[in-house]
């Protein structure tokens, strides 16, 4: 790579760099102005450089990667330990901005300087400070700090120092035994670590001898007899190769963002499954996976079939799905009430499609395809499910896809899984209920409008019959019906009662602004809220509201209800 756009936008397209501050700070502080001059013309390299001193710039991608991990933003104080040739102190000053504090810190003397020099001719002038010192014993009468990163891989475990000087809500990035360790500190006592394997640093020094005390060009560990340096040589350059291939195992490397579904044909050893995988952007090298399953012992366990692999994906997790087989059933569990967003999102988790894609299938909430005419607009379906011949085409299939748990296979197209919720919701939908409808002269669709309404609003079924029947009262003689769930199904919120700010949203699924029903369902009702509906209770009520343990407060008239609201909802 030749500039610092094509280096950046390697890093995006790899979806390394994601979070535009960060993204702001790689175009700011160019790295081409923190490597020695006989390397210029590598600056821009996805790899280290040497900076003296037997040390180096760390590899673009793995400072974007730690960045992305560590997630410093505008006015945190941060301090950056072993900070080099000043190239991530530059970057972690532009992110913290003039209103943050951000501390580099380097025991080798002569790195110090170079790194304050480049400093004081970058982008990041005047908003970072480095420090000669021990980084293992943070910067004296320093801290708390917001975020720490490491660009020196320690042994066994994060400096106590280090924790000590990390504030409650702070986190800790930095390289331990070969593996990235992302530190958060929860609170005082508790901590949540995770681990990334297969990385190589230099080594983190603690106190003891100054490395600026060594000759300059040697280096001690290189330093003895020529047999045993021929062996640490060795010794090296395996654990190098044994770190990059852990990176390829551990690290997704997939070519793509989303989904893709590949078929394993009957017969296909490792060696064919490997190359195919590769060929499809799934994993970046066929000899890693061979290498991985082999070694596992798993390379005659795996399958043929239709399988569906995700870009965050790594090599044992898609071993892992090889070994169960193609197009694995799952259970999926909708409870009465969820809407469309609350589906999507679960089947995401469950890796069987992405939300968006759920969403283009199934409709997207509080949309009106009408205005929104650039989002895909979902298939009808009236003409396979008589019982949707009512629902408006502008609107998706929330409220008709009906909770239950149902059994998909995990390379279940939105599709299909929408056509088993359909189709469960026109058995449940009788031809006795269908009758009644049509005998009270309502349509389908505003019966499954107002159940999604009562499901979200009532708990108990006695109650919720009382409750539609004051909805069906209030929209004969004219009046809103103020649905306080409809508010939270615009703003995605879950207040039990909505602001008068919110009250004044501008969307047809507000009930306080506009009279009649919302444009269309809020959440997919179960069949007791779709039997409320159908079969209203007369009462003399015209307002309720419900208690935080999910009693219903019935009331005759506005006062009684404000009064009610004042002694139960303060």
């Amino acid at each position: 790579m030749k500039s610092s756009k094509e280096l950046i936008d390697y890093l995006i397209e790899r979806k390394i760099l994601k979070t535009p501050r960060i993204i702001e700070a790689f175009r700011a502080v160019d790295r081409a102005a923190f490597v020695l001059p006989e390397y210029k013309d590598e600056a821009y390299e996805n790899h280290p450089l040497p900076i003296g001193e037997g040390q180096t710039i760390s590899q673009p991608e793995t400072v974007a990667f730690m960045l992305e991990k560590l997630d410093p933003a505008a006015g945190e104080k941060i301090l950056d330990v072993g900070s080099g040739s000043g190239w991530t102190t530059a970057l972690l000053a532009d992110i913290a901005g003039d209103s943050g504090k951000v501390f580099g810190i380097e025991r080798i003397p002569s790195l110090c300087e170079l790194g304050r020099k480049n400093l004081e001719k970058s982008a990041a002038a005047g908003r970072a400070k480095i420090m000669c010192g021990d980084g293992t014993k943070t910067v004296k009468d320093e801290g708390p700090f917001d975020k720490i990163l490491a660009s020196a891989e320690a042994h066994d475990a994060i400096p106590e120092e280090w924790r000590r000087k990390l504030k409650p809500g702070g986190k800790i990035v930095a390289p331990v035994d070969g593996a990235i360790v992302i530190l958060e500190k929860k609170s005082a006592d508790e901590w949540d670590e995770k681990k990334f394997p297969g990385f190589a640093f230099v080594p983190l020094i603690r106190g003891g001898k100054n490395p600026e005390d060594t000759p300059r060009g040697k280096i001690p560990f290189l330093e003895t007899k020529p047999g045993t340096r021929i062996l640490r040589i060795f010794i090296v350059f395996l654990g190098i190769i044994i770190l990059l291939m852990l990176n390829e195992i551990y690290y997704p490397h997939s070519s793509f963002d989303g989904k893709k579904r590949i078929a394993i044909p009957q017969g296909a050893g490792s060696r064919v499954i490997g190359a195919e995988l590769k060929k499809e952007g799934v994993i970046r090298s066929r000899w890693t996976f061979v290498a991985y399953v082999t070694l596992r012992g798993s390379a005659s366990d795996l399958k043929p079939g239709e399988y569906t692999f995700f870009s965050d994906m790594d090599i044992p997790e898609i071993t892992n799905d090889l070994i169960r087989g193609g197009a694995t059933e799952i259970l999926l569990t909708v409870p009465e009430g969820w809407a469309a967003a609350d589906i999507a999102k679960k089947l995401e988790s469950e890796k069987v499609v992405t939300a968006r894609e759920f969403l283009s299938a199934a409709g997207y909430p509080n949309t009106d395809y009408r205005i929104d005419q650039k989002l895909p607009l979902p298939e009808t379906r009236a003409d396979t499910f008589s019982f949707l011949a009512d629902k408006p085409w502008y609107i998706g299939f929330e409220g008709y896809l009906f909770p239950d748990t149902y059994r998909i296979f995990r390379n279940s197209e939105p599709r299909e899984i929408i056509e088993k919720m359909l189709e469960n919701m026109d058995e449940k939908l009788t031809p006795d209920l269908r009758e009644e409808i049509v005998r009270q002269k309502k349509s389908i669709f505003s019966i499954i409008t107002i159940a999604s309404l009562i499901e979200k609003e009532v708990r108990i079924d006695e109650d919720r019959a009382i409750v539609s029947g004051i909805f069906w009262k209030r929209l004969e003689r004219g009046m809103p019906l103020q649905v306080d769930a409809t508010i939270n199904y615009i703003t995605g919120g879950k207040d039990p009662s909505a602001t008068r700010e919110e009250t004044k949203i501008n969307s047809p699924y507000n009930t306080y602004l506009y009279h009649g029903l919302p444009l269309g369902p809020i959440a997919n009702p179960g069949l007791s809220a779709i039997r409320a509906a159908i079969y209203p209770k007369k009462s003399p009520y015209l307002f309720y509201l419900s208690t935080p343990d999910g009693t219903t407060i019935f009331s005759r008239t506005l006062d009684e209800h404000n009064a009610a609201k004042r002694k139960y909802l303060r």
